[in-house]
């Protein structure tokens, strides 16, 4: 299956060509979770950017010399902060690269795609949360692992539930 898939891909690439290919809303899965995978990089970037960002303002806040119940609170809302441009960076360019829109109305697209990620945050914040309480991982760690655990949740309820006509 997966072979077919791989063929189904490169032969749409070669028959569409890159940049038709990236535009295009129907295309096979590996493309689309392709296209999907870059939309979230772009979005994990601008997570990381503000995360970062609160960390440098306010490096008081997330040194390892507090105590890892109030660094995982201040990493919690960090990462409340962060998650507000990203979801709508991840919204703006899986509408416009990855899914086809039109199942339902614009705002209530944009609502059901952040009730989706609200819930895939909760999830996700779950990890980091115990990561750093029961084993006091760095930073990074704890930003990275709530960014894949919330991942995996939200390309298949994106496409099922919000996008897929």
């Amino acid at each position: 299956m997966i072979f077919r898939e791989i063929s189904n891909s490169w032969a749409f690439l070669v028959q569409n060509g890159i940049k038709k290919s990236l535009f295009a809303k129907q295309t096979p899965i590996l493309i689309q979770f392709a296209k999907y995978g870059f939309c979230g990089i772009i979005s994990v970037i601008l997570f990381f950017f503000v995360a970062k960002t609160g960390e440098f303002l306010w490096p008081e806040n997330y040194s390892t010399e507090i105590a890892e119940s109030q660094r995982a609170r201040n990493l919690f809302y960090i990462h409340l902060v962060a998650f507000l441009p990203s979801n709508f960076a991840a919204y703006s360019l899986n509408r416009w690269f990855v899914f086809t829109p039109g199942r339902h109305q614009l705002k209530k697209e944009l609502v059901l795609f952040t009730i989706i990620s609200f819930l895939s945050f909760a999830l996700g914040e779950m990890l980091p949360v115990y990561l750093v309480t029961s084993f006091n991982i760095p930073n990074d760690f704890a930003h990275l692992s709530f960014v894949v655990s919330s991942a995996l949740i939200n390309f298949i309820c994106r496409k099922f539930l919000v996008f897929q006509k």
